[in-house]
């Protein structure tokens, strides 16, 4: 219940609770909605996390575990969604817009909640079925403003883009664009002290970085194959790929035979602080994606100040500016990739370049402005007069 000190009660679904970029995003809205004053309760619709879920409760949120059948129909889901509503009667809504899509905004309207926002956490792509325009464009109906995570992504579902900056005098649109964060601090601070610990062991290549999921959308099989190619022309190489998933095994079945395959260390799943010390042994970061929602380990490696070479998926070349913070080439162009990479290894100057604009670029999605930016958006809904 909300007692007679605390500020208005904002409620936000979420599909899960894992180790995803989302879950990660949705952290950084609580944190900057408490800051803000708001009282907040996370409702995780399907599985969870433990570790994740005290993620969320030691930050200060209440947590409700709704534990729904995936399998489950969609008028038993809304239902689900209006009595939870009328039970907490929140003064906003904020939906994730991830499964199960509308159906919480659809409740949320039913159960004559007053304000009702929405993210989106990916562009419209090749892979959706045109009724999941149909059904995000429905619900930005029903929503007070939907938010996307970039231009790119916005410009995708809406046909045009808006940024949201603190300080605009003008109403919200009904859609814009709110940049997701990073610690720019904290990483900075993990990757110093994971330099310390690359200085003790010593290493004299070069070496090129991955980090994310080895699956098919985030392009690792790209990465090796232009890896494959300078390897031929260049013996002190490196690539260092923290993560996992199921490209690996195709990966080693076609390479683990080559004679550079020694060269390559996989460091596996690590927690995201240990994540951001490995930066320190990486000299360029290289995103290959085929799709990308918002680009969130492209952001991360500007944090720690390392040039990223990305693809132009998505929203990857909205944040890498080419040729001032990064290298941007082709989707899916495994020669142009390879070129980038051969141009970042022998130019020592554009490397220093890259690295110094890369530290300034992420200031641009520093945790602290995307702070300001909930707390005006928000605080903007509840003066606005017309609610």
């Amino acid at each position: 219940m909300k007692d007679g000190n605390s500020g208005p009660r904002v409620l936000i679904t979420i599909s899960c609770l894992g180790r995803g970029g989302t879950e990660m995003q949705t952290l950084y809205l609580v944190r900057a909605l408490l800051l803000a004053g708001y009282e907040v309760t996370v409702a995780c619709v399907f599985e969870h996390e433990p570790e994740v879920e005290r993620e969320y409760r030691n930050a200060g949120a209440r947590v409700l575990l709704m534990e729904q059948d995936r399998s489950r129909g969609a008028f038993a889901l809304v239902g689900r969604f209006r009595a939870l509503f009328a039970e907490e009667r929140p003064d906003l809504v904020h939906v994730q817009y991830m499964t199960p899509g509308m159906l919480p905004v659809v409740a949320a309207r039913l159960a004559g909640v007053r304000r009702v926002l929405a993210t989106v956490h990916q562009p419209y792509s090749r892979w959706h079925s045109p009724l999941w325009k149909l059904y995000l464009r429905f619900s930005a109906l029903l929503c007070d403003h939907f938010i996307a995570v970039s231009r790119a992504a916005e410009q995708s579902w809406f046909g045009s883009s808006h940024r949201y900056a603190y300080g605009d005098e003008t109403r919200l649109p009904a859609h814009f664009t709110l940049y997701n964060a990073v610690d720019v601090r904290k990483i900075r601070e993990l990757c110093a002290e994971g330099h310390e610990q690359a200085e003790k062991s010593g290493r004299g290549a070069f070496v090129f970085g991955f980090l994310g999921r080895l699956s098919h959308e985030k392009g690792a099989d790209l990465l090796f194959d232009a890896f494959d190619v300078l390897s031929r022309k260049h013996e002190h190489l490196g690539l260092l790929v923290v993560g996992d998933g199921p490209e690996k095994k195709r990966i080693e079945d076609r390479y683990s035979g080559s004679g550079w395959w020694k060269k390559v260390t996989f460091q596996g799943l690590c927690s995201w602080r240990e994540a951001m010390t490995q930066f320190a042994s990486m000299d360029a970061v290289v995103v290959p994606s085929r799709f990308e929602g918002f680009g969130l380990s492209a952001v991360e490696a500007l944090a720690a100040g390392k040039p990223v070479i990305a693809s132009e998926c998505g929203s990857l070349s909205e944040i890498i500016e080419n040729g001032i913070s990064g290298l941007i080439f082709p989707e899916e162009d495994t020669d142009a990739l390879a070129a980038a990479m051969e141009r970042l290894l022998s130019d020592r100057p554009l490397r220093d370049r890259l690295a110094t604009h890369a530290a300034a670029r992420a200031d641009e999605f520093d945790v602290g402005r995307f702070n300001r930016n909930v707390a005006g958006i928000y605080n903007r809904m509840f003066q606005d007069a017309r609610r």
